[in-house]
């Protein structure tokens, strides 16, 4: 079934159509709600403020009438970050394709933090006033040196005080969301337009997916095989392009420890990567940033920590008590999530020379209700012991970790490995949609800056096929197609999921398949396990010129782009909790979250190539090895039939087609085939041919 002919309708429905989603992992137990008062029927809308000294801050409204308010709210401390005006945000999105546009003038022109600031990002005079407006409410402001927004925490009296509002306590199919009572605003004109975090909700999700127990997972040198590694002289050993002198980084979604790398090289009997946390916090010159620094310091503990918590301990399932199911203990436990292991080891290990880098946020002054995402509704210290809370951390704080990214511009490669439905983040106002009035929203310009930077970012294309939209009311799948975002984002890679079939040493046995629900065992068996690939039509981006080069009829930005290994049956082995006997171990791990950083890895090795090589290494600055959105490199070798040939697996078998749960029986998806498709995108890039045909004839040094 084709629907590129369904944009329309799509569009139509994209502001409507929101979704919760709760983060992966821990063992959050049930909630107890409180007795419903004052709204309880019909959503909640609270009434625009256009008095003396407002100004229009996106803050999320259309996600208001969603929310059903139950009484007043009371937490500790929250954490938001505060959009600022910019010069100029749509020259920052042209900039942006321009630097990786071979046609243009501006290709491989690559800006620094502070190049963008003093071209689209606020003035400084402006960025000053922004934070000194927010610390006149004594909250505590981390400025950034790309001037494009700030990172605030504070208590909820100054920061119901900054924005003129009160919080109340709401819900949403049952879980808690602190939300604003009335529309935010500020009490005088101040050039912000923008606040992301009052209304308390982690919409994004990691995109893992665990195997079954009969299957033990590729390992590194299985995949290496298989993606063609080796055609770059893959290994330390053979003195090839390994991603020597490359930093690979990925946004991280939980905690991290050196034991389940260092498990994992001896378990595979590999070579991996050195992995530094760069932890996401305003903060002076340092190794761990590259030494650029990035502004102001948030003190501790009022703003995002230095350091990040040790893994202490895998932490229990909830337990039945006497009133109910009793919640783990996370006063005594911090969990890894596995998606972080996940990443970490895969770039690692398919990517040994790099320099690994791992963002991270964390604000231990916030307690967050682990199994909604929303800010735990308690008057005592943080985290209270029993509760079913956890200090903020990781994927909460993702738009921090990423400004850190942009704000120490060290990692060449960025790896993303969550999303969330593309409308619910034009609901937020991340990315230009009714929260925005149509201007570039926050996560829109982030993306934008990292591609002005000439840093590659790769992002999974979800894992419910065309399906990523639920309907606000009922929770239940909508009956059209949607995509996930950030991977829809134009100045991504959207990275799609294959059954890649393999002998011991990495042979294939068969063909390379689509993952999806016709060619997985993986999964838990619910929908959104066992769909496959993400892939459609963007609601929201139009394609871009590298795109319709290849394919002509787009009238969205199609995604995936390209695809790696990401069915849980063919899946890499993945070490967790290793620190631990008897409570980890190695199992098999897939989705698109493990495409994402097998990708991210595989474009390292061909920086390191193109490092080596001077007719490749003629970007400007002090990284001109840097090549900008892989995106654009991809479909210029695939518009070639012999490039295409040469250089990628063209998938042609499988579907991400399939029927949602409450849609009344309406399938949705798409059918891999020759060329382009919405499944698999152009297919499997081939490591040794990539560089061959960004480099001819330099793939072996």
């Amino acid at each position: 079934m084709n629907f590129r002919q369904s944009i329309s309708a799509l569009a139509a429905i994209g502001a409507l159509a929101l979704t919760l989603s709760a983060c992966g992992g821990g063992g959050g137990g049930a909630t107890t709600l409180p007795q419903t008062s004052g709204n309880p029927t019909g959503g909640y809308n609270p009434a625009p403020y256009n008095g003396p000294g407002s100004l229009a801050i996106n803050y999320g409204a259309p996600m208001m009438s969603n929310l059903q308010y139950v009484g007043n709210a009371s937490v500790p401390a929250m954490h938001v970050n505060v959009q600022v005006a910019m010069q100029n945000a749509q020259g920052l999105l042209a900039y942006a394709q321009s630097a990786s546009d071979p046609k243009s003038p501006l290709y491989r022109k690559f800006l620094t933090p502070d190049q963008i600031a003093t071209q689209f990002g606020a003035t400084q005079s402006d960025y000053n006033a922004a934070a000194a407006y927010l610390q006149s409410y004594g909250l505590v402001v981390g400025t950034w040196p790309q001037r494009l927004g700030l990172s605030v925490t504070g208590t909820q009296a100054q920061m119901q005080a900054a924005f003129g509002t009160t919080f109340g306590t709401f819900t949403y199919q049952g879980k808690y969301v602190i939300a604003p009572t009335q529309a935010p605003h500020l009490s005088r004109v101040a050039p912000i337009t923008g606040v992301f975090g009052l209304i308390a909700v982690q919409a994004a999700k990691p995109l893992f997916i665990r195997g079954t127990g009969l299957y033990n997972g590729l390992s590194p040198q299985q995949i290496a095989s298989a993606a063609d590694f080796s055609g770059a002289r893959y290994g330390v050993g053979f003195g090839g392009y390994t991603g020597k002198g490359v930093s690979v980084g990925i946004i991280g979604t939980g905690p991290i420890m050196a034991a389940d790398t260092a498990g994992f090289a001896t378990h595979f009997n590999t070579q991996v990567a050195t992995i530094t946390t760069v932890m996401a916090q305003p903060q002076p010159a340092s190794p761990q940033n590259g030494g650029t620094g990035t502004g102001a310091v948030d003190p501790y503990p009022g703003g995002l920590s230095p350091t990040a918590p040790p893994v202490t301990a895998p932490c229990s399932q909830p337990t039945p008590g006497p009133s109910g199911l009793v919640p783990a203990n996370y006063n005594v436990c911090n969990p890894e999530d596995v998606e972080a292991q996940l990443d970490t080891q895969s770039i690692a290990g398919l990517a040994p020379g790099a320099n690994e880098l791992f963002y991270f946020a964390y604000n231990p002054s916030i307690c967050v209700i682990l199994s909604t995402g929303a800010y735990a509704p308690v008057q005592s210290t943080p985290c209270p012991a029993g509760s079913s809370a956890y200090p903020q951390i990781g994927i909460q704080l993702s738009d921090d970790e990423v400004q850190q990214a942009i704000a120490d511009n060290r990692a060449d490669v960025l790896s993303l490995s969550y999303g969330l439905p593309e409308n619910l983040a034009q609901a937020f106002g991340l990315i230009q949609g009714p929260a925005t009035g149509g201007a570039p929203g926050f996560e829109q310009i982030e993306f934008a800056s990292l591609a002005a930077e000439g840093i590659a970012v790769f992002v999974s294309s979800g894992d419910n096929g065309a399906w990523d939209c639920q309907d606000p009311a009922s929770g239940n799948y909508l009956g059209i197609p949607c995509v996930s975002y950030p991977a829809s984002d134009p100045n991504v890679v959207a990275v799609g999921g294959a059954n890649i079939q393999v002998d011991e040493s990495g042979n294939l046995t068969g063909p390379m398949t689509a993952w999806a629900d016709n060619t997985t065992a993986g999964g838990s068996g619910t929908f959104s396990n066992d769909v496959g690939s993400g892939g459609g039509i963007s609601m929201a981006f139009t394609p871009p010129a590298w795109q319709l080069a290849l394919v002509p009829g787009a009238v969205g930005r199609e995604l995936p782009d390209v695809s790696l290994d990401a069915d849980p049956l063919t899946g890499p082995s993945i070490g967790y909790n290793l620190a631990f006997p008897g409570q980890g171990g190695f199992a098999p791990i897939g989705g698109t979250s493990a495409a994402a950083p097998e990708t991210a890895a595989q474009w390292g090795v061909v920086l390191s190539a193109c490092a080596a090589n001077p007719t490749c290494a003629t970007a400007p600055g002090p990284k001109p090895y840097r090549l900008g959105n892989p995106a654009a490199i991809y479909y210029a070798i695939a518009s070639s039939p012999a490039g295409y040939a040469g250089t990628f697996y063209d998938i042609i078998t499988g579907s991400n087609q399939a029927t949602a749960p409450g849609t009344g029986g309406q399938p949705a998806g798409y059918n891999a085939g020759p060329g382009y498709d919405m499944v698999t995108g152009i297919g499997v890039p081939f490591t040794g041919h990539l560089i061959d045909a960004i480099i001819p004839g330099q793939k072996v040094p």
